[in-house]
C-alpha cells in the first residue's frame, strides 16, 4: 500500500484529489507529510527537497524543466490526467522510477547524461567543495586550507567546469545530488 500525501492550496482541490484516488488499487491517502511515501501536488516546489523526502507528483500544465527534476520531482503530469493516469504515476514514483510525458522525455535523458558526465573530483577539490556549501570565499578556503587565495580560485574553478556548473551555488547544488557533498 503507497501512501499518498495530498498537497493543495485548495481544500476543495483536496477533496477532488481524494475522490479520485479513493478506491485506487495499492493507494491510501495519509493525514499528514511525515506518513507519506509519495506527494501529490499541483505545482512545482519553489525549491528542492531535504535529503530523503518522498518522491513528487506534480499535475501542471507548466513544461517539465530539469529543475524540476532537481528538486524531487519524479513524475509530471498534465492538469487533465485521469485516475489511471495519476494512479500509475504514483505506483511509479513510490518504486523510484520517473514518469513524464512522452514529449518530455528527452530532456530526462539529457539531464541523466549530465549527470553521468561529471568528471571526478581530486580529494582537495572535495574539500573545497565542502567548504563551498559551508558557504566559505575563496579567501576563507585559502586560509583553511593553507593555500594562496590564487590557489582556492583554481580549485573553485576546477570544480565548476567538472560538474558543468555556472555558478558556486549550482556546483554545492549538484554535488549534494551526486553525494559528494555531506548534508
Amino acid at each position: 500500500m503507497i501512501r499518498v500525501w495530498i498537497e493543495t492550496a485548495s481544500a476543495v482541490t483536496r477533496a477532488g484529489f481524494e475522490s479520485l484516488l479513493e478506491g485506487s488499487q495499492g493507494i491510501a491517502v495519509v493525514d499528514s507529510p511525515g506518513e507519506a511515501e509519495v506527494i501529490l501536488r499541483e505545482e512545482l516546489p519553489d525549491g528542492p527537497e531535504p535529503p530523503g523526502a518522498p518522491p513528487i507528483v506534480v499535475l501542471t500544465d507548466a513544461a517539465l524543466t530539469p529543475r524540476a527534476l532537481y528538486v524531487g520531482v519524479r513524475a509530471v503530469l498534465p492538469r487533465e490526467a485521469g485516475p489511471e493516469q495519476i494512479v500509475a504515476a504514483l505506483h511509479a514514483a513510490a518504486a523510484g522510477l520517473v514518469a513524464v510525458p512522452v514529449e518530455s522525455s528527452a530532456l530526462v535523458m539529457q539531464a541523466a547524461a549530465a549527470d553521468l558526465e561529471v568528471e571526478s573530483l581530486t580529494p582537495r577539490e572535495l574539500e573545497t567543495l565542502e567548504m563551498m556549501a559551508e558557504g566559505l570565499s575563496n579567501k576563507q578556503i585559502a586560509a583553511r586550507l593553507h593555500i594562496s587565495d590564487h590557489t582556492a580560485k583554481f580549485h573553485v574553478n576546477s570544480i565548476l567546469g567538472k560538474l558543468h556548473a555556472g555558478t558556486r551555488t549550482e556546483a554545492v547544488m549538484r554535488g549534494i545530488r551526486l553525494g559528494l557533498v555531506k548534508v
